[in-house]
């Protein structure tokens, strides 16, 4: 899926997303039931309730009216026992629903854990292709932002929704029971309402996805702002910088204005006809009391009753919002759940190389684009180093991903010891694989935590080992902590170079079958690439190697040197055969970076 298409302007689908949260659901059918069970009993007492004070009132008037006529007095008995029994429904309704509160903020944080790690799953088993499409602030903000809106939108909607229906049910057979004509007034809110709710969810809907897409959007832009600082400033883009975010964020903000003006327009609404069934039931009502077809005590409940049937119904109005957020945001999890996964159904496992790996007439093109890699044809013997150069975009870390199966060839063949790498297991493939890339990867954690990620396995003396032989041993015991240093969060508190050498030395601890070296000593000095190289060379015995390098001084003595143009290998041999070419890309190349200073 491309990410036009994760951005889409389409609604979001309803009934599919309320779909997607009954299947979140569906595993939690006990806890649900326990939690529809608190809801009756606590809504049913609630309901109960209003009906004693009535009877209460009732007592009270009826108490008054006697002693008015010097004919009784107030039955203080029986205004006891109503207010005791009110007062007690009303306690138990309390814990009910502290309890279906319970029940649902477990479900609730339950599905949000299962849901972050489906996600983040889903991350790993995606092919590398689509990963490098979708943009990772994108990725955060449906693993982070998406994920909370769903769980606010179970946890608070759920239960408002459960009882708003509950209560509506009940209050209504209440209602009957008081006065029929009164609850007919009353009931002539409910289609109102349900028009209202079905025009504003129509026309806000849309709104709260962008909302979200954009979301994503303003959180990929900060991510890139924060890992950029140094590039943004030494270019003096904090302008364009701030532009590009200011664009996003406004996008961002217009959504989640329409979004919120449509579901605000609910609340004032649904009060006005509320407001106006007040006045419509208090006329009728007193009409009724006079006519002595109705109670005081009944005419006072049945304003509790209007009270209890209306704000559910408002209730459900208020939280719309929060509704259409969770749904959004279900569509775009299970969007992006929904990817198709990495195919690894291959089942031949390796551990070792004995022969030789062959590129055969192998043709590449990412996409729809021209061919990156042109009928290749290429031979590494077991134990060889093979340098590939070429100027930018001739195809060269193209070659070392094809090597791994991030991408699928378009035709040819790839071959370790004779056999198509199609029908070996990719993470059997990819477990005899060390590489050093120009970008370093170190996480927040120990000096010692970051090299041992080659071997888990590895003891403190093997982990110090692989430095020693990266030459990176030095560096890290002048360090206040040494090994346990731990690295910050950007690992910006060591040199690029230092970042270099830890990965050359998790590398070294891997101890892997094939070495791919993508312009691995870029980014330090000369003294220390001279020490590295050495190293370089003892870890490479009787392993095949292949070196991506502009320095061409780092692959003067590799076994074969190919060289790249346009995906097609226009020279090989060794350095001594090609630098005899004369008018060769090579020499020249070699002859340029030698008068630029960048050979020794």
């Amino acid at each position: 899926m491309r990410p036009d298409r994760l951005m889409s302007q389409k609604p979001t689908d309803m009934k599919k997303s309320f779909k997607q949260v009954l299947s979140l659901l569906k595993d939690y059918k006990l806890k649900l039931i326990i939690t529809f069970i608190c809801a009756v009993i606590s809504t049913s007492f609630t309901v109960i309730s209003p009906i004693l004070i009535g009877k209460a009132t009732t007592t009270i008037y009826d108490g008054l009216t006697l002693l008015y006529k010097n004919q009784g007095t107030i039955d203080l008995n029986m205004l006891f026992n109503l207010l005791i029994l009110a007062s007690i429904l009303y306690i138990i309704s309390a814990i009910f629903t502290y309890l279906q509160s319970w029940f649902l903020t477990q479900i609730s944080t339950n599905i949000s854990y299962s849901l972050r790690k489906r996600l983040i799953e889903k991350v790993n088993s995606l092919a590398l292709k689509d990963v490098d499409e979708k943009k990772r602030g994108d990725i955060l903000s449906r693993i982070t932002n998406d994920v909370d809106s769903l769980q606010t939108g179970i946890t608070s909607t759920f239960i408002q929704f459960m009882t708003a229906i509950i209560t509506i049910v009940g209050v209504f057979i209440m209602m009957l029971s008081i006065n029929v004509i009164l609850t007919l007034i009353t009931v002539v809110l409910i289609p109102i309402a349900v028009l209202i709710m079905s025009f504003v969810i129509k026309r806000s809907q849309r709104y709260y996805k962008e909302q979200l897409n954009y979301k994503g959007q303003v959180n990929a832009h900060i991510e890139e702002t924060f890992g950029g600082q140094d590039i943004i400033r030494v270019f003096n883009q904090e302008e364009d910088s701030i532009k590009s975010f200011k664009q996003d964020n406004n996008k961002m903000y217009e959504y989640e204005w329409k979004s919120q003006f449509y579901s605000s327009l609910l609340g004032p609404i649904m009060n006005f006809i509320s407001n106006l069934e007040y006045v419509v039931i208090a006329v009728i009502g007193a009409i009724f009391v006079l006519q002595k077809a109705i109670m005081v005590g009944d005419i006072l409940a049945f304003f509790q009753y209007i009270q209890n049937f209306t704000q559910p119904i408002q209730q459900i109005t208020r939280v719309i919002n929060l509704v259409q957020t969770a749904l959004a945001a279900t569509e775009r999890i299970f969007e992006f759940l929904e990817l198709e996964e990495e195919d690894d159904s291959a089942t031949l496992i390796i551990d070792d190389i004995y022969d030789a790996i062959i590129f055969e007439n192998v043709k590449f093109a990412y996409e729809d684009e021209d061919y990156v890699i042109n009928d290749l044809t290429l031979k590494a013997d077991k134990g060889e180093k093979i340098a590939i150069v070429g100027h930018t975009g001739a195809g060269k870390s193209t070659i070392v991903k094809l090597l791994m199966r991030f991408y699928d060839i378009n035709s040819g063949e790839i071959k370790i010891d004779n056999v198509n790498i199609e029908e070996i297991n990719k993470n059997s493939l990819r477990s005899m694989v060390g590489m050093v890339l120009q970008d370093t990867w170190l996480f927040n954690g120990t000096i010692r935590e970051n090299i041992r990620y080659g071997n888990l396995d590895a003891s403190d003396s093997e982990v110090e080992q692989a430095a020693r032989i990266a030459y990176a041993d030095d560096f890290i015991k002048q360090l206040p902590d040494g090994y346990d240093t731990i690295l910050n969060e950007d690992t910006d508190n060591i040199s690029i170079g230092q970042k270099q050498l830890l990965t050359i030395a998790r590398t070294v601890l891997s101890d892997k079958k094939i070495l791919i070296l993508d312009e691995a000593t870029s980014s330090v000095d000369t003294r220390t690439e001279k020490l590295i190289q050495d190293a370089m060379d003892k870890l490479m015995e009787n392993k095949t190697s292949f070196i991506i390098a502009h320095r061409l001084s780092t692959i003067k003595n590799a076994d074969k040197i190919i060289v790249l143009d346009e995906g097609k290998i226009i020279e090989q041999g060794t350095h001594n055969e090609l630098i005899s070419i004369n008018g060769g890309y090579y020499k020249s190349l070699y002859n340029q970076f030698e008068a630029e200073g960048f050979v020794s």
